[in-house]
C-alpha cells in the first residue's frame, strides 16, 4: 500500500502544476456564462470488488450556503466519510444536504452494486453524487481494481498514469469538467494520438493528416474527450466518450457531433449539432435535413455575413434553436425563426423566411407569437391562431380546409382553384392558403377579402379588426 501511495503522490505532484493551470484557463471563459450558481472540484476514489463499486467522493471549494446533494439512484450504504477531520461536519442527519457552514471541503461514501460484475464494452452511467445548482470545474478520478481484471478504463478525462501491482490495478485520471460515465473493456488499445482536447485509442495506425485534421476539431473551452476506434458492441453513446470504428468519415462525424452536443449544451438535438458541426469543419455533415439547412444558409449569406456567423459559432456558448435564430436575425438584419420552425417540423423542410417583427393586435387585444411571414413578395399570416381568435373553427381534412363561424362557412379544397362560401362556389386565381412546415398560412389580400378584415400597419404594431360590414 505504501508503494501505491507513493505512486499516487508522485503523479499528482507532477501533473498538478501543469493541469491546474490548463483547467482554469480552459474554464475561465465558460464559467462566467454558465447557468450554474457555483462551481466545485471533486476527487473520486473508486474501488472495484466482485459485485460492487465502493465510492468515496470528496468535494472542494463548496459555497457557504446550504447545498442539496443528489445521490446516485442505485447507491447503497450512504454515509459520511470520516477519514479526515471535519470531512462531513456539514452533512445533515438525513444525508440530503450540506448545511450552511464555513468548511469548504466535505466527503461522502457509498456503494454501487454490480450484479453482473464488470461487463466488457459496457458503461457505468450516472454513478456519482452531484450538488444541485452546482457545476464541476475539474475532477480527479482514482480507479482501483482489487480483482486485477486488467483491461482499460475510459472516462473522458486524460489518463495521468496506470500501474499493476501485486494486489491491485490502479488508474489515475484528472481533467476539467464533470464525469458521468465510466467505460471498461478487456482489450487494451494503445494511444495513437493525445493532446489537451482528445485522446485517440486504436490498434490501427491512422494517416498523420487525418489525425491532424481531427485534432483541430476543438472549441475554446472544450472538455477533453476519449475516442476509441473499435467496435461499439453495445451501441453505447456516453458523455465525453466516443466508441466508433476506424472509418474516417464516421470518426469525424462522431467527434464533431459529440463535441458540439456537449459543449453547446444541446443535449440530444442532433439537427443543431450537425448544422453547427458543419460550420466547424467547413462542409456539410449529418442528416439530409442538416445538409439542406447548411446549404440554405450558405446560399443566402453574403461573404461578410458568413464570416460573422462562423466566428460567432466558435464562441462556445450554450445554444438552442431560439439562440441560433436570434444570432441569425442579428447578422441578417431581419427577424427569422428558421431553426425553431425546422426543429418543430420534424423531417419537413421549413424554408428560410423572414418575419414582421411588429406586435399583432386583434380587435385591440395583443397577441403573443403571432407569426407574420414574408415569402415571394407576399405577406402571410399564421392562419389557425388568427382565425380562431376571430371566432372561426379551423379543421383540416383530406378534402381540404373547413373554416366556419355562426354565419360564414368556407371550404378550401386541396390544390383546386376555387373555394366554397355558404355553399356557393367562387373561382380563385391563386391559393388563399399555403402550408409551410406543418402549419397553414393565409395571404394578406385574401385574409382581408374573405374574412372581412381591416389591417392597419403602424411603426411598431399591426392592427387587425373585423370590418363594420361583418
Amino acid at each position: 500500500m505504501k508503494i501505491v501511495i507513493t505512486f499516487i503522490s508522485v503523479l499528482l505532484i507532477v501533473v498538478n502544476s501543469v493541469l491546474l493551470l490548463f483547467q482554469y484557463n480552459v474554464y475561465s471563459s465558460s464559467l462566467a456564462d454558465s447557468e450554474q450558481s457555483f462551481f466545485y472540484e471533486q476527487e473520486i476514489e473508486l474501488k472495484f470488488k466482485t459485485d460492487k463499486m465502493v465510492v468515496k467522493q470528496h468535494f472542494s471549494n463548496l459555497p457557504k450556503d446550504e447545498t442539496t446533494i443528489s445521490w446516485p439512484i442505485l447507491s447503497e450504504n450512504r454515509s459520511c466519510n470520516v477519514s479526515k477531520n471535519n470531512s462531513c461536519d456539514r452533512l445533515s442527519e438525513d444525508l440530503t444536504t450540506f448545511l450552511e457552514g464555513e468548511t469548504s471541503k466535505q466527503s461522502i461514501s457509498y456503494e454501487i452494486p454490480l450484479a453482473n460484475g464488470l461487463e466488457d464494452g459496457k458503461t457505468l452511467t450516472e454513478f456519482m453524487a452531484k450538488l444541485d445548482d452546482g457545476g464541476v470545474s475539474y475532477t480527479t478520478l482514482h480507479i482501483t481494481d482489487e480483482l486485477k481484471r486488467g483491461g482499460m478504463w475510459v472516462s473522458g478525462l486524460p489518463i495521468i498514469g496506470e500501474t499493476s501491482l501485486d494486489l491491485i490495478d490502479y488508474t489515475l485520471a484528472f481533467g476539467a469538467g464533470k464525469v458521468t460515465d465510466l467505460y471498461w473493456q478487456k482489450e487494451v488499445l494503445p494511444v495513437i494520438y493525445e493532446d489537451n482536447y482528445f485522446t485517440f485509442y486504436s490498434k490501427k495506425v491512422l494517416p498523420e493528416e487525418l489525425l491532424t485534421q481531427l485534432a483541430d476539431l476543438h472549441l475554446p473551452g472544450s472538455e477533453h474527450m476519449s475516442v476509441l476506434l473499435t467496435e461499439n458492441k453495445h451501441g453505447i453513446n456516453p458523455y465525453r466518450i466516443i466508441v466508433t470504428g476506424d472509418d474516417p468519415n464516421s470518426i469525424e462525424y462522431e467527434l464533431v457531433v459529440k463535441t458540439i452536443l456537449t459543449q453547446y449544451g444541446l443535449e440530444d438535438n442532433l439537427l443543431l449539432a450537425e448544422v453547427v458541426g458543419s460550420y466547424l469543419v467547413n462542409r456539410p455533415i449529418g442528416s439530409e435535413k442538416a445538409v439542406w439547412v447548411y446549404e440554405t444558409l450558405n446560399n443566402y449569406f453574403t461573404e461578410d455575413q458568413l464570416s460573422t456567423w462562423k466566428s460567432s459559432l466558435t464562441e462556445n456558448e450554450k445554444r438552442t434553436g431560439q439562440d441560433l435564430d436570434a444570432l441569425l436575425s442579428e447578422i441578417i438584419g431581419l427577424k427569422t425563426s428558421f431553426f425553431a420552425f425546422n426543429l418543430e417540423s420534424g423531417k419537413e423542410h421549413f424554408p428560410l423566411l423572414f418575419e414582421d417583427s411588429r406586435t399583432v393586435y386583434i380587435n385591440e387585444l395583443q397577441k403573443e407569437n403571432m407569426k407574420v411571414l414574408f415569402k415571394d413578395g407576399r405577406v402571410l399570416y399564421a392562419a389557425e391562431p388568427l382565425l380562431t381568435d376571430l371566432g372561426y373553427s379551423f379543421t383540416e381534412t383530406n378534402k381540404g380546409l373547413y373554416i366556419q363561424n355562426a354565419s360564414r362557412s368556407f371550404r378550401f379544397p386541396v390544390q383546386e382553384p376555387f373555394y366554397v362560401l355558404n355553399e356557393k362556389r367562387y373561382e380563385a386565381m391563386s391559393d388563399p392558403f399555403e402550408k409551410i412546415g406543418s402549419d397553414y398560412y393565409v395571404e394578406e389580400a385574401w385574409l382581408i377579402r374573405l374574412f372581412l378584415l381591416e389591417i392597419e400597419k403602424q411603426e411598431k404594431r399591426i392592427n387587425i379588426t373585423q370590418s363594420a360590414l361583418f
